[in-house]
């Protein structure tokens, strides 16, 4: 039986069933004409409590774009024999990882445009606290790290990482470029702080502008490992 459709109108269909004792969601992918590339099959357990939301269809649609899109950037250079690099960092990749390299930096940019337009106000919580909850407190401790605002001997003052929590840190985390010569993240002290943190763990245990911004440092994390893989 049909769980949910959502119509996509030139895009296809994207459609979840129930077969083989799990669901499925079949997602059809078009090219840049609407043509027909493939279906994508996409089996999301058992548990017909984590029935796919349309938010989320349109989410891991939207991904889907994002690569179809990097493809014929692609393929448009290989059919002219004239790679053109985006930045220093694609030159010595191979192409599957200029190909990721690309589709990271789409997702990131994605975000990044969400969080320019992000009102000032939706951080007015997180700044309300005295005490903020753990998984809080870690998110906005990294972020203050990778951009540099505080070094890590200060992460445990939150009087001081408060009063950064204000529209300068959005503009600045919306114009941050993983890829350019002056940033020195350390993946490696990012990883340690957030100590295995996973998405569901901050939707649950956080707040939206909190998970927003857990995003970003996830998005800013991915662009950087396709890029030492140089």
């Amino acid at each position: 039986a049909v769980v949910s459709t959502q119509s996509t109108g030139e895009r296809g269909e994207d459609m979840q069933n129930r077969a083989y004792g799990t669901d499925h969601l079949a997602m059809s992918i078009v090219g840049r004409e609407k043509e027909p590339l493939f279906v994508m099959d996409l089996d999301t357990g058992k548990d017909k409590a984590n029935i796919l939301k349309p938010v989320q269809v349109r989410s891991i649609r939207s991904l889907y774009t994002k690569m179809v899109a990097v493809f014929y950037e692609l393929l448009a250079e290989y059919s002219s024999d004239e790679k053109k690099y985006e930045n220093s960092w694609e030159e010595p990749l191979p192409d599957d990882l200029r190909f990721a390299l690309r589709f990271e930096k789409r997702v990131l940019e994605d975000l990044k445009k969400k969080m320019s337009s992000m009102d000032i106000n939706a951080l007015s919580e997180i700044k309300s606290y005295n005490e903020p909850p753990p998984i809080i407190a870690t998110v906005i401790q990294v972020i203050m790290l990778m951009l540099g605002i505080c070094g890590e001997s200060e992460l445990q003052e939150w009087t001081k990482i408060k009063s950064n929590i204000n529209a300068d840190l959005i503009k600045r985390m919306a114009k941050f470029d993983p890829l350019s010569k002056d940033q020195q993240i350390d993946i490696h002290k990012v990883n340690d702080r957030l100590k295995g943190l996973t998405a569901s763990e901050v939707k649950k245990g956080g707040s939206m502008p909190t998970f927003l911004l857990y995003q970003w440092i996830i998005d800013v994390i991915s662009v950087l490992r396709v890029g030492e893989s140089r």
